[in-house]
């Protein structure tokens, strides 16, 4: 009987982080997040199922102190089992949120101070949603190893006008695609006028992100 609760609440934990929540992620890291997930299942099953059994056996002990000692491991494995789904939870809302434009400015506000897990996309979305505000947008501009988050800052309208110019003076090898991430941006003219200086080579079809 352990190992069948086990079997279940590690499969039912493995599912819905590979299906509803990585299967939010369009990335090539996907896959290490899901053999990740299998490996975090797996530890899930073989631990609960030790610990349910020391607590089946302790049970059945005269000894109250036995008794209570028996079961702390699976309590403390059964809380952690909670808090990591809960967590799964905050990911998977954060990342359909960040993604709608009916998002309130104080949600998407607070997802821009999203860490951990998918937290690089979180901030492309929260980047690429036409209803962030100007402060929220200026807040992502600049973090490291993110060129997707600051192309996403490229074509977002919102985008304070001294971001924009300061992504166009980008010189390495994303400045071409941040150079034709800003001309999709609509204010693109209205920011750098009818002869930019930096307009972008023909765009190849690749994109980064």
């Amino acid at each position: 009987m352990a190992a069948g609760v086990a079997a279940l609440l590690s499969l039912a934990r493995w599912i819905f982080e590979c299906h509803f929540v990585v299967a939010l992620v369009p990335d090539a890291q996907s896959a290490i997040w899901i053999v990740m997930s299998t490996i975090t299942s797996g530890f899930v099953f073989a631990t609960l199922t030790v610990a349910a059994f020391v607590a089946l056996r302790g049970l059945k002990s005269p000894r109250v102190f036995v008794r209570v000692v028996a079961c702390v491991p699976l309590l403390g494995l059964l809380a952690w089992y909670s808090s990591g789904v809960t967590r799964l939870v905050q990911m998977r809302w954060a990342l359909l949120d960040s993604a709608n434009p009916a998002t309130s400015a104080d949600r998407l506000r607070e997802l821009a101070r999203f860490q951990g897990g998918p937290g690089y996309e979180i901030d492309n979305r929260v980047a690429r949603n036409p209803s962030t505000p100007p402060d929220v947008l200026r807040s992502l501009h600049g973090r490291p190893d993110q060129v997707g988050t600051e192309m996403c800052l490229a074509e977002n309208p919102n985008t304070p006008d001294d971001v924009l110019r300061v992504l166009a003076t980008r010189d390495d090898e994303w400045a071409r695609y941040l150079a034709a991430a800003l001309q999709r941006n609509p204010r693109y003219r209205q920011v750098f006028g009818t002869k930019a200086a930096h307009e972008a080579a023909p765009d190849d079809g690749r994109d980064p992100r």
